[in-house]
């Protein structure tokens, strides 16, 4: 059989084997975090080599880069729906993926499909390969700067009119930080990865910080005082003028809409159809981005509205009904200002006091953090363990709602949790499941709303 008769699904499978082949931190599709700053930084010069020999896509699509420690896929989801909205043909770089991977490899809010995946990972390898022959001490091309590299080509290759991409994990040391972006975007921060990122806001926004480039704008929200000063030195230092939210520009908002207010005048009757007020946060820095991003010509405001209110990001706030008739929230919260949002928007949004909260995290997140503003709801907590080799084990965050004192049981796994939950439970009951996009995608296969990608072939 040739490679033109194998199975599409197959040879599908075959390139999800080559890049699993490269993962790293305990095998979940991603670089290890843990090797090193120095490793770090020879990922960088790893993913210009690879970008260098398929002719440097990234200077051939415009890019907008967004980091941040909450909100950065949103705001990133956010600001491609508008452009989409204007009449553009933009990418959208993303991660982690809920269901499948080739939902990191989105144009025109189209994921890349199986086949073209399978050539573009073949393109992108064949390169790789001559890369490391031909400079071995910069050692092995990891899964992350593969699809980096990957990623800025389909872009490239596919005739985007711009991209937006998102920072995998902090952004000076990420390997997307090859990029020289027409714009740097930086969401709220917050305390996180803080084994990797450092364990202070200043230490943690200097590593974001690192996305604001030479002589490009930057634009982010009304960071905490020490936070911010980060971001601002920086951008001194690198000659970026930095936009700031609630300085620079305003966001005034009411019950039914809100407005953002900047150099560029005045964007009114925004409404945007992911929920929360952090949303209109995102959503308000998604305006500033574009604002700052296209002056001329200018986007128009019914251009903006429209992607705003049309915007869809499943796994955040995302409603569903179980069969049983209970309501159902899925969220991807797993910051403790994540959580904080989440409680905010549910003690907005739902009436009951019959609330269920079910929560899986990963190994590597404070769960007594995150917990502490959730528990202010006053729920009943059902505590499971991801199907992740980073799956925080049940006991940690049992511990945690001890030592919180709140109630709770216990579940193997997030379908039983949510069996548990639905039981012989009242309409009137609501179950939300939250603690990480992991937590969000298990849900999602059990609900029937998804079909996960098949498992990589053996190599």
């Amino acid at each position: 059989m040739t490679e033109t008769d194998t199975p599409k699904t197959t040879r599908y499978q075959d390139a999800l084997a080559e890049i699993w082949d490269r993962s790293g931190y305990d095998r979940g599709f991603i670089s290890n975090p843990f090797a090193g700053d120095d490793e770090a930084k020879r990922g960088l010069a790893r993913t210009s080599a690879v970008l260098d020999a398929l002719d440097n896509p990234q200077d051939r699509v415009p890019l907008i880069h967004v980091a941040g420690s909450k909100g950065k896929g949103s705001t990133t989801v956010l600001i491609d729906a508008i452009l989409r909205a204007a009449g553009m043909r933009p990418g959208r770089f993303t991660s982690p993926h809920l269901h499948s991977y080739r939902e990191r490899f989105i144009v025109d809010d189209l994921p890349i499909d199986e086949d073209d995946f399978a050539t573009l990972t073949d393109t992108i390898m064949h390169v790789l390969h001559q890369a490391e022959e031909k400079s071995p001490a910069m050692g092995r091309v990891t899964a992350w700067e593969l699809s980096t590299a990957m990623a800025l080509q389909w872009f490239a290759q596919t005739g985007c009119d711009v991209a937006v991409i998102e920072v995998g994990m902090g952004g000076t040391l990420d390997a997307t930080n090859v990029i020289d972006p027409i714009i740097s975007v930086i969401t709220r921060l917050d305390l996180e990865h803080t084994a990797i990122l450092g364990d202070t806001l200043p230490e943690i926004a200097a590593n974001k910080a690192g996305i604001i480039k030479p002589g490009r704008p930057s634009v982010t929200i009304d960071q905490p005082a020490e936070a911010l000063a980060v971001l601002q030195q920086r951008a001194h230092d690198v000659g970026s003028v930095l936009s700031v939210m609630d300085r620079d520009w305003t966001v005034v908002s009411d019950e039914s809409s809100f407005s953002v207010r900047g150099p560029w005048g005045i964007v009114d009757h925004l409404r945007t159809s992911l929920i929360g007020q952090h949303q209109v946060e995102n959503a308000a820095l998604a305006v500033a981005a574009v604002e700052l991003a296209f002056t001329n010509p200018r986007l128009s405001q019914s251009a903006i509205r429209e992607g705003l209110s049309g915007a869809r990001h499943p796994g955040r706030y995302e409603i569903v009904r179980s069969i049983e008739g209970q309501t159902i929230i899925i969220d991807g919260a797993h910051t403790p200002v994540a959580a904080d949002a989440l409680a905010s928007a549910l003690e907005s949004h739902v009436t009951t006091d019959d609330l269920v909260l079910i929560v899986a995290m990963l190994d590597d997140k404070s769960p007594d953090r995150f917990l502490e503003p959730l528990s202010r709801l006053a729920p009943h907590w059902i505590v499971t363990a991801l199907d992740s080799p980073r799956a925080m084990p049940l006991q940690k965050l049992a511990s945690a709602l001890d030592t919180l004192h709140q109630p709770y049981t216990q579940a193997p796994s997030i379908a039983q949790a949510i069996t548990d939950a639905c039981g012989n439970a009242s309409t009137d009951r609501v179950i939300v499941i939250t603690g990480s996009l992991t937590s969000v995608a298990e849900a999602r296969v059990h609900l029937g709303l998804a079909v996960p990608d098949p498992p990589p072939t053996s190599r």
